[in-house]
C-alpha cells in the first residue's frame, strides 16, 4: 500500500469551515488516512514520498457539474459531430491541470461504452449525464444531429441511468435554445456560406438578439438593431435584414419550441429514475425552468449567470429558484479570458455577493472555459466570496447536488477518497500537484505516470 505525506500544507477541506494551517495530511491505499499538525519529516520514517507543501494549499479536487467534449461521442445536447479522441483527452489534460479531478459530460447522447473507453484512457474521474429523452431528441436532430448513430439514439435516458448515468442534462442547450451555441457555431457558419465573411461569436449574437430578442420571440423582432447589428459585423449591403432574419430564425425557431418543452419533460423522467435533472437556463428558458422547480425534482439550474441575463433579472430569478429548493449554478464561462461572448465579470460577481450560488462549473464556452480556480481567486479578491466557501461550491455542494457523480469525494477527512489539489494560496489557479485516488498523476502543469 502505497503512503504519501503532504507536508506542512495549509488546508481548506470543501466543508465551508475555516482554513487549517500547517498540517500534514496522510494518504493511504488511496485515501486520506489521517490529518494531523505538521511533524518533523524524519518521524514518518519509510513512507514512499514526503511532498514538501509548506507555504501551499490544499483542497479537494474540483468535482465539475457542467463540461462538453469531455467523453467520446456526439458533441452538445444538438448531437453534434464528435471530437476525436485526441482532442477530448487534451480537454481532460486541460481540466485535471486546473485541479479537477471528476467531470460531469453533459453531451447527453454518449453511451456506456464509450463513456467506459474515455475512463481507461484518463485518470480524472468522467462521469455521464443523458439527454436523450423524446423531445431533446428530435430537438437535437432539427438542429444538427450530425454526430448521432443509431447506437446513439437508442441509448435512452432511462437505458442510461440504468447504465450508471448520475443525472438527467445537459436539457436544453444554446444549439436548440437559441443560446451561445447558436451564436458561436451556427449562425456564423452559415453567414459565412452565404457571403464569404467571418464573423465573430459577439456580432453573431448582436444578428440573433436583434432579430429574436434575448428571450427568443419572433415579436422581439427590431429593424433598427439588426440594421445596427449588420453594420457592427461588416454586413451592410452584404445581407439585407430580411437575409438576415431568414438566417437567424431558419437556425434558431425550429428546434426551439420542442427543445422548450423538453425541459419538463425531461425533468418527469429524472424524478421517475430518481437522479438530479440539470436544465440551460437562460433568459429563453427562465419561465420553465421556474416551473420545474415548483416541482420535487431535483433541479440544477445551470450556468445561471448565462450572458443572456441582465444582472438584475438573473439575480432575482436565481434568488426564487433558491426559494423553491433549486440547485443553483454558475459557470466560468469564457468570463476573464477570451470573452467572445461575456462581458467581464459583473454578473458572477453579483451573484455571489447576493448569496445566491451553490456549485461552479465551466460550461465550454466553445472551448475557451476559464479555470473554476481563476474565477475563486479573481472573486475572493473582489471580496464577493470567500475561500472556504467558494471551495465548497466546487467541490462538497457539487458532491452533495448529484450523489452520484462524485461519492467520497469532494472533502479532504479521514476516509475520503484523496482525490487533492495542492495550490499556491496567492494564485489559485496555478496548480501545482494533482492527485487521483491517491496518485499523484500531475506536477506543475504537466501530467505524469501515476
Amino acid at each position: 500500500m502505497r503512503t504519501i505525506v503532504l507536508h506542512g500544507c495549509d488546508l481548506v477541506d470543501g466543508t465551508g469551515t475555516d482554513p487549517r494551517h500547517g498540517v500534514d495530511i496522510v494518504v493511504a491505499g488511496g485515501t486520506v488516512r489521517e490529518i494531523v499538525p505538521a511533524r518533523p519529516a524524519d518521524a514518518y520514517g519509510t513512507v514512499d514520498e514526503i511532498v514538501d507543501a509548506a507555504g501551499m494549499l490544499m483542497i479537494p479536487g474540483l468535482i465539475n457539474n457542467h463540461t462538453h467534449g469531455t467523453a467520446y461521442g456526439p458533441l452538445f445536447p444538438s448531437g453534434h459531430v464528435g471530437l476525436p479522441h485526441e482532442q477530448v483527452l487534451a480537454n481532460l489534460d486541460r481540466h485535471l491541470l486546473e485541479g479537477t479531478t471528476t467531470v460531469l459530460c453533459v453531451d447527453g447522447f454518449v453511451t456506456a461504452e464509450a463513456l467506459a473507453c474515455t475512463g481507461e484512457a484518463h485518470p480524472i474521474n468522467v462521469k455521464l449525464a443523458s439527454c436523450n429523452t423524446p423531445a431533446c431528441l428530435a430537438a437535437a436532430t432539427i438542429a444538427d444531429g450530425g454526430g448521432l448513430t443509431e447506437a446513439n439514439r437508442m441509448f435512452t435516458a432511462r437505458h442510461a441511468v440504468r447504465a450508471g448515468a448520475v443525472a438527467l442534462g445537459e436539457i436544453g442547450a444554446g444549439h436548440t435554445l437559441g443560446g451561445g451555441g447558436a451564436s458561436y457555431m451556427y449562425i456564423p457558419a452559415e453567414v459565412e456560406r452565404r457571403t464569404g465573411v467571418k464573423i465573430t461569436p459577439r456580432q453573431a449574437d448582436g444578428l440573433k438578439t436583434a432579430v429574436l430578442g434575448r428571450h427568443i420571440s419572433k415579436k422581439a423582432f427590431d429593424r433598427d438593431r439588426v440594421e445596427e447589428a449588420l453594420a457592427s459585423a461588416g454586413l451592410t449591403g452584404t445581407l439585407s435584414v430580411e437575409d438576415t432574419c431568414e438566417i437567424v430564425s431558419g437556425i434558431v425557431l425550429p428546434a426551439f419550441d420542442i427543445a422548450l418543452n423538453g425541459l419538463a419533460e425531461a425533468a418527469g423522467q429524472a424524478r421517475e429514475a430518481g437522479v438530479p435533472v440539470l436544465v440551460h437556463n437562460a433568459a429563453a428558458s427562465m419561465t420553465q425552468v421556474a416551473s420545474i422547480a415548483e416541482t420535487d425534482v431535483t433541479l440544477i439550474a445551470g450556468h445561471s449567470n448565462h450572458s443572456s441575463f441582465e444582472l438584475r433579472e438573473a439575480v432575482e430569478h436565481a434568488g426564487r429558484l433558491k426559494e423553491m429548493g433549486a440547485i443553483v449554478d454558475v459557470s466560468t464561462l469564457d468570463t476573464f479570458g477570451a470573452q467572445r461572448l461575456t462581458t467581464g465579470p459583473e454578473l458572477l460577481y453579483a451573484m455571489f455577493s447576493a448569496g445566491v450560488v451553490d456549485t461552479i462549473s465551466t460550461d465550454y464556452a466553445g472551448g475557451h472555459h476559464d479555470p473554476i480556480l481563476l474565477a475563486i481567486d479573481r472573486s475572493i479578491k473582489a471580496g464577493v466570496v470567500s475561500l472556504p466557501a467558494a471551495v465548497r461550491m466546487a467541490t462538497a455542494n457539487v458532491a452533495d447536488a448529484i450523489p452520484g457523480v462524485a461519492p467520497r469525494r469532494g472533502r479532504v477527512l479521514p476516509g475520503t477518497i484523496a482525490d487533492l489539489v495542492l495550490t499556491d494560496p496567492a494564485e489559485l489557479h496555478h496548480v501545482g500537484i494533482v492527485m487521483v485516488g491517491g496518485e499523484i498523476v500531475a506536477r506543475a502543469g504537466r501530467r505524469v505516470a501515476a
